[in-house]
């Protein structure tokens, strides 16, 4: 069976492929990088602007992270957990993907976190490292929140 390390990294491939634009190159590189690494920028200064299908998909992966980030970070997430959370991570990625309506410099920008954000997806349902995979979604998440404009959007600790 075919696992979301093995799937996911081409079709994020080719929606960025065929999504075009500047930055899909930058982007396509960053995919599996550290949240550290994501080579995030402000529009002009500005946080960048999305659209209701980017504000709703992230809030569901927020909210997700949000409902078990304590026992995250105490170490005591249960295995089966993890995958919930990651197969949530997917379905709203896939819905964000499916339903983009972000201007090409915009969404080069969403990629990154969301290449970042399919990296922890894949690490937690694989199991050899899901915390670590969850902290890599939880650093991207909070990136997002310092660059895009999304109301109501809180980091997460």
């Amino acid at each position: 069976m075919l696992s979301v390390r093995h799937i996911v990294p081409a079709l994020f491939a080719t929606s960025l492929a065929l999504a075009g634009g500047p930055g899909v190159a930058e982007t396509a590189a960053h995919h599996g990088h550290a949240a550290g690494e994501l080579a995030l920028s402000l529009n002009a200064g500005q946080k960048w602007q999305g659209d209701e299908n980017m504000h709703k998909g992230m809030d569901a992966i927020r909210q997700a992270f949000a409902a078990s980030l304590e026992a995250i970070h105490e170490d005591r997430l249960p295995g089966e957990k993890y995958r919930d959370l990651a197969a949530t991570v997917m379905e709203q990625t896939d819905f964000m993907i499916e339903n983009c309506e972000l201007e090409p410099e915009t969404d080069a920008q969403l990629h990154m976190v969301l290449g970042q954000v399919i990296d922890g997806a894949a690490d937690m349902e694989e199991g050899e490292a899901p915390r670590a995979g969850a902290v890599k979604v939880v650093e991207a998440l909070n990136a997002y929140g310092e660059h895009f404009e999304h109301p109501g959007w809180q980091p997460l600790n």
